[in-house]
């Protein structure tokens, strides 16, 4: 192929098949012509190009100016046959992926995007964090990360590993002080933390747990929730099946884990974790919703919708489970963990480990899609996921390209992230680089 290109045009000659084709665009507008070699010959000064490459076979065009509806036009079905040097398929694609984004973001009232790599990346913000106040959502804007918090929580206790605090190896309960995790015949369990990091430790919830709770309710602490003593978690936490037979997913197994490190360092969950990871990293609009955490950032939290479309009473529940679900943040924020995770496994951070951030992405035996507070979408792409009654979100990591996707939102869908079109913007991060 002979190529002839200028400003805002490109032109072919395919010599195999005698083709001649142009593509021109202008302000958002794009066409794909067919010509003769005559006009071919012809171009070269890039004030006739625009009319020149006009006057040819229209294939394709499209519009996305800032002025019009944007739209594209297919006029010959075999336009990327003719010409697949051309810009048109792509084009094509992403309108097709954009006018999908607006369907997929039209379900929530808001939502947040982050796409790119630790070093370069952008964010997008559609629609309102509180639609009775009028507040869009922007870069301040802070959403419930659900059960992103557990991928956070494995971090920590990874952290305290490298401190020589504990090891994930030995037994959960040789660490705890205030509580012990039981089993079902009322023994003391032999179930692992690294078992209880990865769901395999047998930990079954409630029915009709970890959720339902709020402003103004009676608190619940955390014994509480161990001992199923209230609505929030009715049933006492036990390893109701040996360690490592089942992946059994469970909120209940991270409150053990909570449990476990306000014993084993003196410190409230929120203000550790604040200490351990979030200023370490400068993510400043992140934080584990304690009372006082809460009342400190309430301002920038988007208000809550269920999957009725109705707003939250309060704006947003409670969670006393922090460890499993009580973490707020932003796709920014979310974007600077994952980057220094990323880091981490390439030996080029302080903030964690190089064998740390490994143990946390090794698969779990029998169970190859898990992780230690995270999900594996192959060998190449963690993924962590949030769903609660406020919002639903989505992280996904591509470890050989260090690209990072998140997508935050503030309504419970009702479905999980596949059928809600969550997953769907991680995944289609490509295109709004």
């Amino acid at each position: 192929m002979q190529f002839k290109e200028g400003l805002g045009w490109k032109a072919c000659y395919d010599e195999e098949r005698n083709i001649y084709t142009a593509q021109r665009s202008w302000r958002g507008f794009y066409q794909l012509c067919e010509i003769d070699a005559e006009t071919y010959n012809k171009l070269g000064d890039d004030a006739e190009a625009d009319k020149l490459i006009g006057s040819g076979r229209v294939l394709f065009e499209s519009d996305d100016d800032y002025y019009t509806q944007r739209y594209y036009r297919i006029v010959d079905e075999n336009y990327e046959e003719l010409a697949p040097w051309a810009s048109a398929k792509w084009i094509a694609g992403k309108s097709d992926v954009l006018d999908k984004r607006a369907e997929v973001v039209s379900r929530f009232p808001g939502v947040a995007f982050a796409y790119g790599t630790a070093d370069e990346n952008s964010a997008q913000y559609f629609g309102a964090a509180d639609e009775e106040g009028g507040t869009r959502v922007d870069r301040e804007t802070i959403f419930p990360a659900c059960s992103i918090s557990k991928f956070v929580t494995a971090i920590c206790v990874m952290k305290m590993q490298e401190r020589n605090m504990l090891d994930i190896d030995e037994r959960v309960n040789d660490r705890l002080n205030q509580w012990k995790l039981l089993t079902a015949d009322g023994a003391e369990s032999d179930a692992t933390i690294r078992a209880v990091l990865s769901h395999t430790a047998g930990i079954i919830d409630g029915e009709e747990a970890f959720y339902g709770l709020r402003i103004g309710d009676p608190e619940v602490s955390l014994l509480d929730i161990l001992e199923g003593r209230t609505k929030f978690n009715n049933r006492p936490v036990r390893a109701g099946q040996p360690q490592g037979t089942a992946f059994e997913y469970s909120d209940a197994g991270y409150c053990v884990l909570q449990q476990m490190i306000q014993d084993v360092t003196g410190k409230e969950f929120a203000a550790l974790l604040n200490e351990l990871v979030f200023e370490e990293l400068g993510m400043t609009h992140t934080f584990f919703a304690s009372p006082t955490e809460r009342e400190k950032h309430e301002a920038d939290m988007a208000t809550g919708f269920d999957d009725a479309g109705s707003p939250i009473p309060g704006k947003y529940p409670v969670t006393p489970d922090l460890a499993a679900s009580g973490m707020w943040s932003t796709p920014k924020d979310l974007l600077t963990l994952a980057g220094e995770f990323i880091r981490a496994l390439n030996g080029k951070s302080t903030f964690l480990q190089a064998d740390s951030a490994r143990e946390i992405i090794k698969p779990v035996e029998h169970c190859p899609w898990v992780g230690l507070g995270i999900f594996l979408d192959g060998e190449d792409s963690p993924v962590s996921k949030g769903w609660g009654e406020n919002g639903q979100c989505m992280m996904k990591m591509h470890l050989q390209s260090g690209e990072i996707s998140v997508v935050m939102t503030n309504k419970n869908p009702g479905v999980d992230q596949a059928e809600s079109g969550v997953e769907w913007l991680v995944d289609s991060y490509v295109w709004f680089l």
